[in-house]
C-alpha cells in the first residue's frame, strides 16, 4: 500500500515504546495520527509530538480489551478523519514465568489485551475499513514468540502465536485489505515496566542471545513492510535460527507421518 499525506493511521498502545515511535514514524510520512492508550496523559504526549511534525492528531483513551471502548476510539478517528487507513494492533502486556505457576487471572489478564486486544480492533474497524473505499493496511503486533517458544514465557506466548494465526487467516480471507503481522523481539519498553508474574530459574530469553532493537527501528519495519505489502515483519534477524529450528522440527514430524 502506498502511503501518502493526509491518510490516517490508528496505533493503539500508542503511548509508547513501540507503539509510540510507529505513530511517530507515520506523522513524519504525512499521516495524521490517533493515539490510543490506556494511558490518556501518554496518548496526549504522542499527539503532541505528531502534531508538531505538522499533521492532525488525536489522542483517545482506551482499554483494548473492552469492545465498546475499541468501539468509542472507532467512532472518533472517523468522526475526526473520515477514514482509516491503517490500523496497528498494537496494545500489549506481559506475564513472566514458569507456565505452570501461571494463575487464572494472569491467564485471563494477559489474554483479555494481548489477544481479544487484537480481536477487538480488527472486529471493529475491518468492516468500516472496507467499505470507506480508499486504501487500508491492518498491522497487528505480534512476537518472536509468537513464532517460537520461549523459556518462561508461556502466557505471552501462546497469545501470540493466536495473534499470528488470526492475521494468517486474515490474509487469506481479506482480498482488499494489506494485513501485516509484526513480529518484534526484545525492545525497550514500558511494557516490562507493568508485567506481572516471576522470571523463574532463568530470564525469559538469555539462552537465546536474540539482543535489543530499538524502538524506532521496528517501527521503520512497519513502514517498510506496508509499502511493500510484506505479511511477516521482523525486526530482530537473530529470531531466524529459533524460527528455522521449530519449523525443521514440525518437518521431521512429518517426515515420520504414516
Amino acid at each position: 500500500m502506498e502511503l501518502q499525506p493526509g491518510q490516517t493511521a490508528v496505533i493503539t498502545g500508542g503511548g509508547s515504546g513501540i507503539g509510540r515511535e510507529i505513530a511517530l514514524a507515520f506523522a513524519r510520512e504525512g499521516l495524521h495520527i490517533v493515539v490510543s492508550d490506556i494511558d490518556q496523559a501518554r496518548a496526549q504526549a504522542v499527539a503532541d509530538e505528531a502534531a508538531a511534525l505538522g499533521v492532525r492528531s488525536l489522542a483517545v483513551e482506551v482499554d483494548t480489551g473492552d469492545a465498546a471502548s475499541v468501539e468509542a476510539l472507532a467512532d472518533a478517528a472517523y468522526a475526526a478523519f473520515g477514514a482509516v487507513n491503517v490500523l496497528c494492533n498494537n496494545a500489549g502486556i506481559l506475564q513472566m514465568g514458569p507456565i505452570m505457576e501461571a494463575s487464572q487471572d494472569d491467564w485471563e489478564w494477559l489474554f483479555r489485551v494481548n489477544l481479544w486486544g487484537v480481536l477487538n480492533g480488527v472486529r471493529t474497524f475491518v468492516p468500516r475499513m472496507r467499505a470507506q473505499g480508499s486504501p487500508a493496511h491492518v498491522v497487528n503486533t505480534s512476537s518472536l514468540s509468537g513464532v517460537f517458544a520461549v523459556r518462561n514465557l508461556g502466557v505471552y506466548t501462546a497469545a501470540k502465536y493466536g495473534v499470528v494465526a488470526i492475521s494468517e487467516t486474515m490474509k487469506i480471507e481479506l482480498d482488499d485489505i494489506g494485513v501485516s503481522v509484526l513480529c518484534p523481539g526484545p525492545t525497550p519498553s514500558q511494557i516490562t515496566q507493568e508485567m506481572r508474574g516471576t522470571v523463574g530459574d532463568a530470564p525469559a530469553s538469555s539462552s537465546l542471545n536474540l539482543g535489543q532493537r530499538d524502538a524506532a527501528v521496528v517501527a521503520q519495519c512497519v513502514i517498510d513492510g506496508i509499502k511493500a505489502d510484506r505479511f511477516y515483519l521482523f525486526s530482530h534477524s537473530t529470531g531466524q535460527g529459533p524460527t528455522e529450528a521449530r519449523f525443521n522440527a514440525m518437518l521431521d514430524g512429518f517426515a515420520v507421518a504414516p
